[in-house]
């Protein structure tokens, strides 16, 4: 859970904070910082930028097509 909020929001900290306290246990902290280390490298390397970058994108070229 904490890979997949990284990869998609690049938050990494958030992530591994929000499962931590969901869980209520540290024992697997060192496996979700791999996994979220692996998350944060293979979109950086694939150019895919972060989702609200392309959000924000989208709804600039909404506003700029309809002349606002």
């Amino acid at each position: 859970m904490a890979a997949f909020f990284t990869a998609v929001v690049r938050a990494p900290v958030t992530g591994i904070i929000l499962v931590t306290e969901m869980t209520a246990s540290f024992t697997l902290l060192l496996p979700m910082l791999s996994a979220c280390f692996a998350a944060m490298l293979v979109p950086n390397l694939l150019r895919n930028p972060p989702i609200y970058d392309s959000l924000r994108e989208r709804t600039l070229k909404g506003s700029r097509m309809n002349g606002s």
